[in-house]
């Protein structure tokens, strides 16, 4: 009884070890390429591929994974509260173009991929966790969505690999496609911060663009945020929806995370009581934190199931992301 317990600490322990390693490699990674100004896809992004890796050297329970993921997420997405100055919502910098803007496409980000969605036969939950990725902020987005629809980490996991593949392809297009279609710096800075799905993907677009883009894109993004305040609700309700309409599972009810009045909390912090910089601070640590997450999602995919999984939700995000940036470009045609 006594080896048997002292195995399973050890395995614990390796597992802990490696996931620890795994994550300090992607940011150590990521740290690098930006001090040589070489585009990095980011911290949790590496951290996800070299998961995907890491399957083939070593096996993590899922018990374990699962009790290691509701344990991190949650104290992340509170973190990452404090990068969102509520402040901002109540600024003219915005406008009615920037928020048109944001209704647009947050409004056609979900629609989309649900028509989709059901096009391709793809789960109602998936195609909801997708649409909140694109409307929202990317992976942040889907990992706040995903408990409460109960996706599994295969499947969160294809989500999250097509987000932040999507999120890429809308961050290196929206500079180029401004320039080609002789956007203002406003302009372009807004559209930027409405379609590129991830934060840092969002501003390092806005500052790529130059002039007043870098902080409308910026407070644009950070405004599209606020629609997690939303979504993570109303994902609770869709999948209390979706569960009462099922045979096997119509007893079960769906909560609301504690995390969201904890990012509210933390927004509130960060507007009113808390310095800029210390908020700057826990954001960042927050985003820290995703990175092991991220490694432990990436760690659970078989990639050859990946593969045909991501094929039809790869297709749903595609023409959900061209349809966004073709909708927000128009409205912001109309109104600037």
């Amino acid at each position: 009884m006594t080896s048997s317990r002292l195995g399973e600490s050890l395995i614990r322990n390796r597992s802990v070890l490696a996931i620890a390693i795994v994550s300090l490699l992607a940011i150590l990674i990521d740290a690098i390429l930006d001090s040589r100004g070489i585009f990095s896809l980011g911290a949790g992004t590496l951290g996800f591929l070299l998961g995907l890796f890491l399957t083939s050297f070593f096996v993590i329970e899922t018990v374990e994974r699962k009790y290691a993921i509701d344990s991190i997420l949650p104290a992340a997405i509170v973190l990452l509260g404090f990068g969102l100055d509520m402040a901002l919502i109540s600024s003219g910098d915005l406008g009615v173009a920037g928020l048109a803007s944001i209704l647009i496409a947050i409004t056609v980000a979900f629609i989309t991929t649900m028509i989709m969605g059901k096009i391709l036969g793809i789960g109602a939950p998936q195609s909801f966790a997708l649409g909140a990725g694109g409307a929202i902020c990317g992976t942040s987005a889907v990992l706040a969505v995903a408990p409460s629809l109960r996706l599994d980490a295969a499947k969160t996991g294809a989500i999250v690999a097509v987000v932040n593949l999507l999120g890429l392809a809308t961050f290196l297009s929206v500079p180029i496609l401004s320039h080609l279609l002789g956007m203002s710096d406003q302009t372009a800075g807004i559209w930027a911060g409405s379609t590129v799905h991830a934060v840092p993907q969002a501003i390092a677009a806005g500052e790529a663009l130059g002039g007043d883009a870098l902080s409308l894109a910026s407070g644009t993004k950070l405004t599209r945020v606020l629609g997690l305040l939303v979504i993570v609700p109303a994902a609770s309700l869709f999948a209390g929806n979706e569960e009462a309409t099922s045979t096997d599972k119509g007893n079960k009810k769906a909560n609301i995370p504690l995390f969201l009045p904890g990012f509210i909390l933390a927004s509130i912090l960060a507007t009113t009581l808390v310095p800029a910089q210390i908020a700057t601070e826990l954001e960042n640590f927050g985003s820290v934190l995703m990175v092991p997450v991220l490694v432990l999602i990436g760690s659970s995919i078989d990639v050859k199931e990946l593969v045909g999984a991501a094929g039809p939700i790869l297709w749903a995000g595609a023409v959900s992301t061209v349809i966004v940036m073709a909708s927000t470009a128009s409205t912001l045609a109309m109104l600037m």
